[in-house]
């Protein structure tokens, strides 16, 4: 092997290494994620499904969404309050909650606008969940925070 060649072979090397440490503590990070994953009619109702994984390190036994539903045209049609409590540790959950007493089809966009309670059930410790969120959506409502 040349010495250009094993030049370059060590840079790549070192690229590859210090890219590792940049993308290796990002994942391990713990966190919260919510995902809109199914609206339906249901009656007079907007019925909204989310999938929550909690990643914490703790589990919630105290845990609500300060959540603003938009219309297509980005008004605001309601504020809701929503009690996901218990979110166990490592544990993925289902909720489903009515959002408006309206079509699903009027819905724009839904906010999280903050989080009211977070607290871990071991230590009675608040939490602070809302720089630990991450959102999506699977539904043509788009979520965000």
């Amino acid at each position: 092997m040349t010495r250009s060649a094993r030049t370059l072979l060590g840079w790549v090397v070192a690229g590859v290494a210090t890219l590792s440490m940049i993308v290796a503590p990002a994942a391990a990070e713990p966190g919260l994620h919510i995902e809109l994953n199914k609206t339906e009619d249901g009656g007079q109702s907007c019925l909204a499904s989310f999938v929550v994984r909690n990643q914490l390190g703790h589990t919630l036994d105290r845990f609500s969404l300060d959540l603003y539903v938009f219309d297509r045209n980005g008004v605001i049609i309601r504020q809701v309050l929503l009690d996901m409590a218990p979110l166990r540790n490592d544990k993925t959950t289902v909720a489903r909650f009515a959002l408006i007493d309206r079509p699903c089809a009027d819905i724009g966009q839904l906010l999280v606008n903050s989080i009211p309670s977070c607290r871990a059930e071991e230590s009675g410790q608040t939490l602070d969940c809302v720089g630990r969120l991450t959102v999506s959506s699977r539904d043509r409502i788009e979520m965000v925070k």
